[in-house]
C-alpha cells in the first residue's frame, strides 16, 4: 500500500509541470489550448516514464562509499541518455502531429533548451531517488540493530533468570529438608507452599513474561516468606510499606525474592534474636522505588562488592540489562547498621497484563 501511495505522489508531482508547460505554449508560442494541453501532457508523461527508469537505475547502481568519480561519470552518461530520450520523445510526438519537416525546423528552437532541462530533471530525480533509498536503508539498518539489541537483551535476561530459578529451588528445598527433620507436620505444610512457589516459577517461564506487576511479585514473595516463617517462627518479622499506586507497576519477575532471601540468610537465620525485614514500594513522578531493608549486622562495602552470592549480582545485572541507565541498584550498609537495597526503575504499567499470582495458578 505504501508503495502505491509513493507512486501516486510521484505522478501527482508531474501535473503542475504539464499545466505550467501548457500555459507557456499558449502564452509564448500562441499554440491553441487543446494542442498545448496534449503536447504538455506528453511532455510530462514521457519525462515521468523515463524518471521511473532513473529510479530503477538508482536501485541497481549503489551510492559509492569510496570511488566517487566513476559514479559521477556513470550518472552523467545516464543524464545525457535521459535528455536525449526525452528530446526524442518530444520530436517523435510532434512528427506524428505536424509532420517530419515542420518538426525538424521547430526542433532547432527547443532541442538545446530541452537537453539542458533533461540534465537538470534527471539530476533532480536521481538525487531524490538516492536520498529515499539511503534513508530507507538507514532505517532498515536501525531497525535491524534494534531487533538484534532486543534479542540480545531478551537472551541475557532469560540467562540471568535461568541462574535464579535453580538457585531459588535449591535453597527452598533446603528449607523444607530442615523442617522434615524438625517438624514433619509443618514440613507437609511447607511442601504445599513450595508447590505454589514452584508453579509461579514454571508459569512465568511458560508464558515467557519477563515483566510482571509488583502486586504479583509481592504475592510470590509473601508465600516465600510464609514458608520461611514456618522455619524461623517468631525470629522473623516482616513489615510492608507499599503504596497502592506502586502495585500495578511492572518489574522483572523474580526480582524481589532473591533480595528478601539474601536478607533472611544474612540478617535473620544467622542470629538467635528476632529480626525484621522491611519491604517498601512507592511511586514518585515516573519512577518506582523499591526498598528491601533488614536490621541485621550489616557488612563492609568491600564484602558486598566481592560477595559470591547470586542475589545482589544478578539483581543488578538484570536492571542494567533491562533498563540501561534508566534504573539504579543501590546498596547501603555498614557494620551494625543493617542492610538496605534500593531499586529505582521506570514506573511502567501495562494495561491488561496477565497476572501470575498464586490464585491464578491453582
Amino acid at each position: 500500500m505504501r508503495r502505491w501511495h509513493g507512486w501516486a505522489l510521484y505522478g501527482a508531482a508531474w501535473i503542475p509541470v504539464a499545466l505550467g508547460y501548457t500555459q507557456l505554449l499558449i502564452s509564448s508560442r500562441g499554440v491553441p489550448a487543446g494542442d498545448a494541453f496534449l503536447a504538455s501532457s506528453w511532455y510530462a508523461l514521457s519525462a515521468a516514464l523515463l524518471g521511473v527508469l532513473a529510479w530503477n537505475a538508482s536501485g541497481r547502481i549503489a551510492w559509492p562509499d569510496r570511488v566517487f568519480v566513476r559514479f559521477l561519470l556513470i550518472q552523467l552518461a545516464m543524464a545525457i541518455a535521459y535528455s536525449v530520450l526525452w528530446d526524442g520523445a518530444m520530436v517523435g510526438y510532434l512528427a506524428l502531429r505536424i509532420g517530419v519537416k515542420p518538426t525538424l525546423a521547430l526542433a532547432r528552437s527547443f532541442a538545446g533548451w530541452q537537453l539542458w532541462s533533461g540534465l537538470w530533471v534527471y539530476g533532480l530525480i536521481a538525487g531524490i531517488s538516492y536520498a529515499l533509498r539511503i534513508t530507507a536503508r538507514l532505517r532498515e539498518r536501525e531497525a535491524a540493530t534494534a531487533r538484534a539489541e532486543a534479542l540480545r537483551m531478551q537472551a541475557e535476561l532469560q540467562a540471568l533468570r535461568g541462574q535464579l530459578n535453580p538457585h531459588f529451588l535449591f535453597n527452598t528445598l533446603r528449607t523444607v529438608s530442615a523442617l522434615l527433620r524438625q517438624d514433619p507436620a509443618t514440613a507437609r505444610l511447607a511442601l504445599e507452599r513450595f508447590a505454589d512457589l514452584l508453579r509461579y516459577v514454571l508459569d512465568a517461564k511458560r508464558v515467557e513474561m519477563e515483566d510482571v506487576p509488583l502486586a504479583t511479585e509481592l504475592a510470590f514473595v509473601r508465600d516465600y516468606l510464609s514458608l520461611e516463617q514456618l522455619r524461623l517462627g517468631e525470629r522473623l518479622t516482616v513489615i510492608e510499606q507499599i503504596d497502592a499506586e506502586a502495585l500495578e507497576c511492572l518489574i522483572p519477575s523474580l526480582t524481589l525474592q532473591p533480595l528478601v532471601e539474601n536478607a533472611i540468610t544474612h540478617a535473620i537465620a544467622t542470629r538467635t534474636i528476632p529480626g525484621t525485614i522491611t519491604i517498601g514500594a512507592s511511586v514518585e513522578g515516573d519512577e518506582l522505588t523499591i526498598v528491601i531493608a533488614d536490621d541485621g549486622p550489616g557488612a563492609h562495602g568491600e564484602q558486598v562488592r566481592f560477595a559470591p552470592g547470586l542475589g545482589l549480582r544478578v539483581g543488578r545485572q538484570r536492571l542494567e540489562t533491562r533498563y540501561a541507565n534508566r534504573a539504579r541498584f543501590t546498596v547501603t550498609t555498614a557494620r551494625g547498621a543493617g542492610f538496605t537495597v534500593t531499586l529505582s526503575l521506570p514506573a511502567e504499567v501495562m494495561a491488561g497484563a496477565p497476572r501470575l499470582g498464586m490464585a491464578a495458578l491453582v
